[in-house]
């Protein structure tokens, strides 16, 4: 398939000096898929793709060198308070959007007149977010609906900083905590199947021993496992919080299988260890296949 490419230059010798602008070049429902390329250079600025527009890629150089970044926060005041939803450097609410080698930072910092302050607003489905890296402190990710695939990425945070109702699928990822909190607040419905399957993934910790839980759960019917993943000293013993309500004990769905490390070892009564047949069944990219099959892996014509 023909491919409209666009690119991004600091210095001006692109099309375009801002991400923004290069999006909105891209027409609304576009013939063919738009492969951005972005430069090296820190781009200040908020960044939306629309839904309206599917099938566009951002590509940095890499994403040491090639970042987003901008430092809205939930507490920050205009008329009222700015609120956790309206903070993302970037939203992308298009689906069939990919993210290569690019960093998204929301620099507001962290603390009581700060507090929410997102990186990422994933709202789309059949995203892909491959060599990623994603800095912030609370609520870092909010992935808030659709499925998504995020492999070889970096997300460090402190208080919920992976957090909402999608589907999604983190391989070989390494997940870094600033401080104590919580990793996960998924918001999963109840109808669904999945929320956030961590695969061969590794946690580690700035914090003391036992300090951060892997997940608490944002609504009720919360899952969350993790898979074959090392887990640094700084995971809590308990594993999991039921966020002061132990009703959520009775719906929330969180297991591991395979977790080494010296964070691994017994948990909750209520969080489970998953069998082999369980672990089988969400091998591959099942847990992101759905009515349409898809399959996020290259060169299937599926990406």
């Amino acid at each position: 398939m023909q491919e409209r490419h666009i690119q991004v230059r600091q210095d001006g010798t692109g099309d375009f000096v801002r991400v923004q602008d290069a999006i909105d070049a891209v027409r609304v429902l576009p013939l063919e898929p738009a492969i951005i390329t972005i430069g090296p250079g820190l781009y200040r600025e908020r960044i939306v793709v629309p839904d309206n527009k599917p099938h566009i890629t951002l590509r940095g150089e890499s994403a040491e060198n090639t970042i987003l970044v901008y430092g809205d926060y939930a507490k920050k005041l205009g008329v009222k308070e700015l609120g956790t939803f309206r903070t993302a450097v970037l939203k992308v609410e298009a689906d069939d959007f990919r993210m290569e080698q690019l960093t998204v930072w929301n620099d507001a910092g962290f603390g009581d007149a700060i507090g929410q302050a997102v990186a990422l607003y994933t709202a789309g489905d059949r995203q892909v977010y491959r060599g990623v890296r994603l800095l912030g402190n609370q609520d870092t990710l909010y992935t808030s609906r659709g499925r998504q695939f995020f492999e070889n990425c970096y997300i460090e945070g402190h208080v919920d900083f992976i957090f909402g109702s999608a589907t999604v699928l983190f391989e070989n990822c390494h997940i870094h905590s600033l401080r104590s909190g919580y990793i996960t607040a998924a918001s999963t419905p109840a109808h669904q199947a999945a929320g956030y399957v961590f695969r061969n993934c590794r946690l580690t910790g700035e914090e003391e021993k036992q300090s951060v839980y892997l997940g608490r759960p944002w609504r009720g019917w919360a899952h969350t496992v993790f898979i074959d993943t090392w887990m640094g000293p700084h995971i809590h013993a308990a594993g999991w919080d039921n966020w002061s309500n132990p009703v959520n004990e009775q719906t929330s769905r969180y297991a591991e299988y395979g977790s080494t490390g010296p964070g691994a070892g017994e948990r909750v009564s209520w969080a489970r260890q998953l069998s082999e047949s369980e672990v089988q069944a969400l091998e591959g990219f099942a847990v992101l296949t759905g009515h349409d099959g898809w399959n996020p892996s290259p060169g299937t014509g599926n990406d």
